[in-house]
């Protein structure tokens, strides 16, 4: 079992610096990433302070706590596309092949589709992420306790869980249809908006939804809620929704694991 670990550990960490080498050939491309995601980022802020300060709070959410949700969100995203990219390209390696060798290798397959590539320049996505978070806290008046701190770096692994179950699950739509780009894509654009913005500002049915069938609720919204003592939409749990995060996030993964070997099952080679 040790050896067995220590192996794995071994080859992923090859994986990592072979990847690490690939994304550094290119020192322009780097520069363009790190220039244009603080931007993107940044401006979601500057248009979060815009609405607030013309219209109204939202939902009873200023900007202090919108700011501390936001960089919240941002932080487990950028975590996710370091270590989880390569959910959202399924498609193009059952059709490109690329898939065929995963199965040929005598390693978990799931393994190997998430270590073969480490996404060292999503590390530029977390930069603003941290920096909108702090500054967040700061405003917000988060008390930095060492129960409150745990209770966060429990709630990012609950968050990058949550992420990387959604994409996972839709990863393996492709052994069926070849294609889904197109539900990555606006998988994406739902995490954005719904990791954004406070929940409870949503329909009754949206908000059911994003708690209970698809649960990205607890990546940012409800966690944030808790930390801030904001309006959290009525939902009442037994356990804090801090601890209902990692829990939300071992059960989604898990369950995307048996989606995906189910869809192992029905795959079949894209041929030449």
């Amino acid at each position: 079992m040790v050896s067995t670990i220590k192996h794995y550990v071994t080859v992923a960490s090859c994986w990592a610096r072979l990847a690490v080498q690939r994304q550094l050939e290119y020192p322009l491309f780097l520069f363009s990433w790190l220039l244009m995601i603080p931007i993107q980022y940044f401006s979601g802020i500057w248009m979060l302070k815009i609405i607030v300060d013309r219209f109204q709070a939202l939902n009873g959410w200023d900007f202090p706590q919108l700011t501390f949700l936001y960089g919240l969100g941002l932080i487990s995203h950028g975590i996710f596309v370091v270590f989880f990219i390569n959910t959202w390209s399924i498609d193009h390696m059952v059709i490109n092949g690329g898939f065929d060798r995963l199965l040929l290798r005598p390693m978990n397959v799931f393994f190997q589709l998430v270590a073969s590539y480490v996404n060292f320049i999503g590390l530029i996505d977390c930069i603003p992420g941290v920096i909108i978070f702090l500054y967040g806290a700061e405003i917000a008046g988060f008390d930095w306790t060492l129960a409150n701190i745990g209770k966060l770096i429990l709630v990012l692994i609950g968050g990058i869980l949550i992420r990387a179950a959604l994409f996972t699950s839709l990863g393996t739509i492709a052994f069926w249809t070849k294609r889904n780009g197109s539900m990555v894509g606006f998988a994406l654009t739902m995490l954005e908006r719904a990791t954004m913005y406070p929940l409870s500002m949503y329909p009754y049915f949206l908000q059911a939804l994003f708690t209970f069938i698809i649960p990205i609720g607890f990546i940012s919204f409800y966690p944030a809620a808790e930390f801030l003592n904001a309006d959290s939409g009525g939902l009442d749990l037994p356990l804090s929704f801090a601890l209902w995060t990692p829990l939300v996030g071992v059960i989604c993964f898990l369950i995307a694991g048996g989606i995906f070997k189910f869809g192992m099952k029905n795959y079949e080679s894209a041929g030449s």
